[in-house]
């Protein structure tokens, strides 16, 4: 029996969601940006910026628009919440979906995924043993921002998202489009207004509820990133070292990580090794390259008109992604990818202000310095020289734009989802958006929120 499903919001989770039960159902989306324009928020940060560039935006495809579609797994090992942890291990079985729909070429992510990763592995090992193995982030060639089957009712630029309950779940969904009052009767609600726009609707949704849930948007996490210091290779490993830092794979390219573990086990990172060209290790030209790598359109444009863009540091960089060629060199950027716990930073509104307060804790510093200290010591005999800050503070590390957390999931009464991604309080509304990824450990979260995404649309689809 065709359902009448009402999902807010066209980014990854919900454009993935319009598309496989569209074909089951009547499917209404509702997107605070346009179908075809993108809107940047403006954002009062508490602490910390998350960086210099825009992290995420609404419209059509959200913020696929901004990303460059590496795909990599979460590792249940690497989860300590253990709600969390079942749920993902649940969502495992969609993985190869969700890659081909992220426009994956090959038949089975999986199993290249779980190749390459042996392969590289077995690479490392002829020049050293990294003591928790090395993970692959495969970067399909062709890709593009997701757009919604025409078969979908979309509608765009929608505003002031108000919703009729009765005792059970969401009637009617009402809303303004271009000054005009409308409204959507439903079966079924999805939010997949993303991590920053996800507790807004749901504070909506609480108060038409008359309850309060005082966690909602605490627990805000994010990937701290930043090149950390250089590497420069001695000459009887540097041929082994540059297959395993890349592996041009036909249609797709693989980026290779060494993972790092905290002493106590329970945080786990990760380091890239990237062509440089020489030994400088400053922090005003990691920033640079970061803000010309993630930025885009003017702002691109912008970045190119700086001296720092002759360093030859950012030469190597331009080369490789570009030209898809990496200059003869044994010197390599270190880039660190840490993990953060759920802890106090939190997104919230002050009227239509989007207020995040997000910062970087002395325990996590703390944590973040020791990685690089146990990598520092992974490396210092296949190392000629090695100029690695151990002693960061927060200036060196900034988003990486895994957006996270802002949802508690799991059994208890602190919690808002159950594992089947629904809303407790209510029995016909689901969130399914990187909001309820719980923990990331080093992993880009686009391949995560995809699979949580086609294993809700099989539920919903099982349970019609």
């Amino acid at each position: 029996m065709k359902k009448k499903i009402v999902i807010i919001g066209g980014g990854l989770a919900g454009s993935l969601l319009c598309n496989e039960l569209v074909k089951n159902h009547n499917v209404t989306l509702l997107e605070i940006g346009g179908r075809n324009s993108l809107q940047f928020p403006k954002i009062h940060f508490i602490n910390k910026r998350l960086a210099e560039v825009n992290t995420f935006c609404f419209g059509g495809g959200g913020t696929t628009n901004l990303w460059h579609n590496g795909l990599i797994p979460i590792r249940g090992e690497d989860i300590i919440n253990s709600e969390f942890r079942e749920v993902l291990a649940d969502a495992r079985s969609f993985m190869d979906q969700t890659a081909s729909a992220l426009f994956f070429g090959k038949k089975s992510y999986t199993a290249e995924h779980q190749e390459l990763v042996a392969k590289v592995n077995l690479l490392s090992h002829t020049f050293t043993s990294f003591p928790h193995g090395i993970d692959c982030l495969l970067y399909p060639k062709k890709f593009k921002s997701l757009t919604v089957s025409n078969a979908v009712e979309g509608i765009y630029d929608v505003e002031n998202i108000e919703f009729k309950c009765d005792e059970t779940g969401v009637k009617t969904v009402n809303y303004t489009v271009n000054g005009q009052k409308r409204f959507t009767d439903c079966d079924i609600v999805i939010i997949s207004a993303g991590t920053m726009g996800t507790p807004k609707i749901l504070q909506k949704l609480i108060t038409a509820k008359g309850a309060t849930f005082e966690k909602l948007g605490v627990g805000f996490i994010d990937h701290p990133m930043g090149f950390v210091g250089k590497v420069k290779f001695k000459k009887e490993v540097s041929s082994a070292i540059k297959k395993f830092t890349s592996c041009d794979q036909g249609d797709y390219v693989s980026q290779n990580a060494v993972r790092i573990k905290s002493v106590c086990g329970n945080y786990t990172a990760c380091a890239y090794f990237r062509p440089a060209l020489t030994m400088d290790n400053s922090l005003a030209v990691y920033k640079y390259k970061s803000a010309l790598g993630a930025s885009n359109g003017m702002a691109r444009f912008k970045n190119i008109f700086s001296l720092k863009l002759f360093h030859p540091d950012i030469v190597a960089e331009i080369f490789a992604h570009l030209f898809g060629v990496t200059l003869p060199s044994r010197t390599y950027n270190i880039l660190f990818i840490a993990e953060q716990k759920r802890g106090l930073n939190r997104v919230y509104y002050d009227g239509d202000q989007l207020m995040v307060d997000w910062a970087i804790s002395p325990e996590e510093i703390k944590m973040y310095r020791g990685m690089l200290k146990s990598l520092k010591k992974m490396l210092i005999n296949l190392a000629e020289e090695i100029n690695i800050n151990t002693e960061i503070n927060e200036d060196w590390l900034w988003s990486q734009a895994h957006h996270s957390c802002t949802t508690p999931l799991g059994d208890s009464e602190n919690d808002l989802v159950d594992k089947d991604l629904k809303l407790k309080f209510l029995d016909n509304v689901f969130v399914c958006d990187g909001s309820v990824v719980q923990e990331h450990s080093y992993a880009n979260t686009g391949l995560t929120i995809g699979q949580l995404a086609f294993r809700l649309a099989e539920r919903i689809n099982n349970a019609c």
